[in-house]
C-alpha cells in the first residue's frame, strides 16, 4: 500500500512538471528499490539454476544498494534481504552465519514493520534447522529458540496491525 501511494506521489508530481526536493528523494528511493528487486530476481535465477552461492552474493548487493538515508522502504528492503540470506546461509549449512544474518539485521532495525516480524520468523527457521540436526536436550533448547522468534514475530505483528487499526478511519 505504501509502495502505491508513493507511485501515485510521484505520477502526481511528474505530471506537475515539479522538480523539488522530496521528488528527487522519491527518484532515488524508487530506483534503489528497483535495483533491490532486480538483485533479488537474479537470486531467483540463480536457485532455480542451483547455484545456491551466486544466490548469496546477489543478496549482498541488496545490502550495498544506496536508500535515502532513513527510508523506511530502504530499511524493509535491508530486512528482507538480511532475511533471506539468513535461510540461504542456513540452507548451506552455516547456521552460525546464518544466525549472524539475523543480528545484523536486528541491529538495523528501527521500528516494528512486516519486515521486522519477516526477520524474527527467520531466525526461528535457523533455530528448527538447528533442532533437527541436534538431539535430546540441545535440539529442545532449539525449538525453545526457535519458539521464542516466532513469538517476537507474532508479537511485532500485533503491534503494526493495532496501529494500522488507529490509523483507519
Amino acid at each position: 500500500m505504501k509502495r502505491l501511494a508513493l507511485v501515485v506521489a510521484l505520477l502526481g508530481a511528474a505530471g506537475c512538471g515539479r522538480h523539488d526536493e522530496r521528488r528527487a528523494v522519491d527518484e532515488r528511493l524508487v530506483l534503489a528499490l528497483e535495483e533491490a528487486r532486480a538483485w533479488q530476481h537474479r537470486a531467483d535465477v540463480h536457485l532455480a539454476d542451483g547455484d545456491a552461492a551466486q544466490a548469496i552474493v546477489d543478496v549482498e548487493a541488496v545490502l550495498k544498494v544506496a536508500f535515502p538515508p532513513a527510508s523506511p522502504e530502504g530499511e524493509e528492503a535491508r530486512l528482507d534481504a538480511w532475511a533471506r540470506l539468513a535461510r540461504l546461509h542456513v540452507g548451506a549449512g552455516d547456521e552460525d552465519k546464518a544466525l549472524a544474518d539475523v543480528a545484523a539485521g536486528r541491529r538495523e532495525a528501527t521500528r516494528d514493520s512486516f519486515y521486522r516480524a519477516h526477520l524474527e520468523t527467520a531466525a526461528g527457521e535457523v533455530f528448527e534447522a538447528r533442532a533437527k540436526r541436534l538431539d535430546g536436550d540441545a535440539a529442545k533448547a532449539a525449538r525453545r529458540d526457535a519458539l521464542d522468534c516466532y513469538a517476537r514475530s507474532i508479537e511485532i505483528n500485533k503491534r503494526v496491525q493495532a496501529a494500522l487499526l488507529k490509523e483507519a478511519p
